[in-house]
């Protein structure tokens, strides 16, 4: 099915290309959320559980709600397993920011972690790792090349450091959170724009960059403006590994002998890929269906991660 097959295949699709660039930017969406709900447009209460530590994330606990996950027919550039359905789901807590390099330095570190000698998929740089993707970043970028697995270490060292239960979101709250009680394509409206994050072509060719996007690879987490629930970088610049198994739901086929969750859903877009993948309903699997790499081993310089915490027992503190 179209989940399936669109994949990590189709990242970066003019990225390889010299005479390929960004477009001049569409005008700008209206930034007015008119469907989201009164409770949900009041800021959500932000903590961390460190003293304001630069190893630990910021949170946002987000308010228990219901919402239609998936998108209309009628959505410019849906895939076919986007069918709506409506979700309940209870509060929980989601990180402010990406998880930056600077941040996973601090769990390298802390950790004594060694940097596996894997492939890291469309990074520029002939021995690719988090700590040299083959571009530019600083400790203020979202990290890259991580793989899922990583992501889950990242997650049980937070939890065991800090004592709360930190984890990777599930396919649902994402899109919850991602949307912030907005219906549309994208947080600010039914249009993709460079004003509201950081992502690839609208159209071959133009210029390198546009608009408040002046970046070809990542940018700085909270470059752009922040969606309704105070969430930056949900759309674009990278790719954020979830929780959720994808082979059941994609109804995959399983390999003879094979576990299940084989396969992981990514969400959010990234910095040099088409913006259709840029939308709240929008899914990406990973790894590429039919690839060597499995999903303990599959590095992408366009894959990130951003944390979530259960909320029962969340600090009380600013």
């Amino acid at each position: 099915m179209a989940g399936a097959t669109r994949a990590i295949g189709v990242l970066f699709w003019c990225l390889a290309a010299a005479a390929c660039s960004r477009s001049e930017p569409e005008k700008a969406a209206s930034t007015a959320v008119t469907q989201a709900s009164h409770a949900e447009r009041q800021a959500p209460r932000e903590f961390d559980d460190c003293a304001g530590a630069a190893w630990c994330p910021r949170m946002v606990s987000l308010p228990a709600g219901t919402f239609v996950m998936g998108s209309p027919m009628t959505e410019p550039g849906r895939f076919d397993d986007e069918d709506p359905k409506k979700v309940s789901l209870g509060a929980f807590a989601i990180g402010k920011y990406l998880v930056t390099r600077g941040q996973w330095a601090a769990f390298v570190k802390a950790s004594k972690r060694r940097t596996p000698a894997a492939p890291c998929a469309y990074a520029p740089s002939p021995r690719p790792s988090w700590s040299d993707p083959g571009f530019a970043q600083d400790g203020s970028h979202p990290v890259v090349c991580i793989s899922w697995s990583d992501a889950q270490d990242y997650a049980r060292w937070l939890s065991d450091r800090t004592g709360h239960h930190y984890r990777l979101l599930t396919d649902e709250e994402w899109e919850y959170a991602s949307r912030a009680g907005t219906t549309t394509a994208f947080p600010w409206g039914g249009q993709a724009s460079h004003e509201y994050a950081n992502y690839g072509l609208d159209e071959c060719c133009g210029p390198a960059t546009s608009g408040r996007d002046r970046w070809e690879f990542t940018s700085p987490v909270g470059s752009f403006p922040a969606n309704g629930f105070g969430l930056y970088d949900m759309q674009g610049n990278v790719f954020e590994w979830v929780e959720t198994c994808a082979d059941l739901a994609e109804k995959l086929p399983i390999p003879k002998g094979a576990k299940g969750c084989s396969y992981r859903y990514a969400r959010g877009g990234v910095y040099a890929d088409r913006p259709t993948l840029m939308r709240s309903a929008a899914k990406n699997l990973a790894p590429p269906p039919g690839d060597v790499m499995t999903i303990d081993n599959y590095r992408s310089a366009g894959f990130g991660l951003r944390v979530a915490r259960d909320i029962a027992t969340a600090s009380r503190g600013s």
